[in-house]
């Protein structure tokens, strides 16, 4: 979760909606399912993150993806 999030942070992640959902998923697979609190506490946030701001998400990646398709060209 934290290497995708790190790419979230960045814009750097697939200019697709797979993704986010990918990780909501694998959040949804965490909470609830270990014996330690920290795996729950783990998913809270991104499951908030996703839940509050997913279309900034999407803007944040879609630019990031317009902006490294222009510079390339």
């Amino acid at each position: 979760m934290m290497k995708i999030m790190h790419r979230f942070q960045t814009g750097n992640a697939h200019a697709n909606a797979n993704e986010i959902d990918m990780l909501y998923e694998l959040s949804k697979q965490i909470e609830g399912h270990t014996i330690c609190a920290l795996g729950d506490g783990a998913a809270w946030p991104v499951q908030g993150l996703i839940r509050h701001f997913r279309p900034e998400l999407e803007r944040r990646m879609d630019e990031y993806h317009k902006n490294k398709k222009a510079a390339t060209s």
